[in-house]
């Protein structure tokens, strides 16, 4: 292809949705990592299944975007793809074949995954040209030593700085990888991804806490990485601290909107907190981008049964079902639904299903229960009311079981 001299300038990523609503330190930072590849008409850039780990944005030419369950689609000057490959790491969903001379903008994935750097102002020199000389030409082994190092040195440790621990980690020995991150975030202190892998480790140790530190020392460093945001946010739920998670990963998702784990974790948030709008808007907007999550559809359809929704949700919870027969929480729901719907026998179809995926589980005992009074066996009812109240750790579901176990208790014929 005939190189073209004159000047591109490079393209604005606020016309990227997803770029969009990134802080603007952030968003000139990824436009300065932007770089231009050429290719020739008929060149295929990429192929369906392969992982280029890369967001495409064309300056000119045109492009074929080709797979066998669509139509194909060409893109123009300004157009992009790969979204869900810089953003998950994902193979490409398309065969990508420029179909005329063109040049495209790519950001690869590992400046996307890189923390925010401001370029330091150039330094003005302290020694005269003479002196330099002389200094070089006493000290060439030291200078040769240097450049070694700062050639191979800093790209050889962060190659292993995102490899080496997680093999380590993946083979069990969780405990190296903690000491190498631990002398590396010593030796380089300023660095906010070492503390970020850090802070990963330490959660598979087990050690909530000290993740915790490291994460926000990470986001000290650098704010603008979403997945440090995310894990510690999941740190924050998990010490029942719901509304200082959710602001994290509320965070997460301005840095990445399409972040799909991070508005997950934000309806839990929302959830842990008795928000129930909330958290089923947060499910609902991670099912927009990716609807084969089986768990967050089976738990927005009990949030949407809490508005009376219920033909909706029963719908949501079969359709998990046929995915996947064994799913708890859709039989659980769906003996809910049949209560409601006045067919005990049903109910109990699918709540005995679900008992017997989760045998310790309260919630289920209480709905037996449920459904075994409607069935007119009240001694079978008081014991799963009893089974619910003993067990559980929910004061409300506690306090209703207590309560309906001693009106069975008090009906003719009721157990002793």
């Amino acid at each position: 292809m005939k190189r073209i001299n004159e000047q591109i300038t490079p393209p604005d990523l606020k016309e990227i949705s997803f770029l969009r609503e990134l802080p603007e330190k952030r968003r000139l930072f990824l436009a300065s990592r932007l770089k231009t590849r050429r290719y020739s008409a008929g060149t295929r850039i990429l192929k369906q299944g392969t992982r280029g780990g890369f967001l495409g944005i064309l300056e000119r030419g045109e492009i074929l975007l080709e797979n066998p369950d669509s139509q194909p689609r060409s893109l123009l000057p300004g157009d992009h793809f790969g979204s869900a490959m810089l953003l998950y790491d994902k193979s490409s969903g398309f065969t990508v074949t420029a179909k005329a001379d063109t040049i495209l903008w790519v950001l690869d994935r590992k400046d996307w995954l890189s923390p925010t750097v401001t370029p330091l102002p150039p330094r003005k020199p302290l020694l005269k040209p003479r002196q330099i000389r002389s200094l070089v030409v006493g000290s060439i082994l030291v200078a040769a030593l240097s450049m070694s190092i700062l050639i191979l040195g800093p790209s050889l440790i962060d190659r292993v700085t995102t490899t080496l621990p997680k093999q380590w980690a993946d083979s069990g020995r969780a405990a190296w990888a903690e000491k190498y991150l631990q002398v590396l975030t010593r030796w380089q202190p300023d660095s906010a991804l070492n503390f970020g892998y850090l802070g990963d480790i330490l959660v598979l140790e087990g050690q909530d806490q000290e993740a915790m530190q490291a994460y926000q020392q990470a986001l000290e460093l650098d704010e603008y990485l979403p997945w440090i945001h995310n894990n510690l946010g999941v740190l924050l739920l998990k010490g029942d601290q719901p509304d200082l998670a959710a602001e994290h990963f509320q965070t997460a998702i301005e840095l990445s909107p399409q972040n799909v784990t991070a508005y997950v974790n934000l309806g839990s948030a929302y959830y842990a907190q008795e928000d129930w709008e909330a958290a089923a808007a947060a499910y609902g907007n991670a099912l927009d981008l990716d609807f084969s999550l089986q768990d967050t559809k089976a738990a927005w359809a009990g949030l949407i049964l809490s508005e009376s929704r219920l033909v909706e949700a029963r719908l949501v919870w079969e359709y998990v079902l046929l995915e996947n027969p064994r799913h708890p929480l859709a039989l659980q729901g769906l003996g809910v639904v049949s209560l409601l719907e006045g067919d005990p026998t049903l109910a109990m179809m699918y709540l005995d299903a679900a008992r017997y995926l989760q045998p310790e589980n309260p919630a289920l005992y209480l709905y037996a229960g449920m459904a075994l009074e409607e069935l007119e066996k009240t001694a079978e009812a008081a014991e799963a009311y009893q089974y619910a109240a003993e067990n559980g750790t929910n004061s409300d579901l506690v306090s209703l079981a207590e309560a309906l176990l001693e009106v069975v208790l008090d009906l003719p014929g009721g157990a002793n």
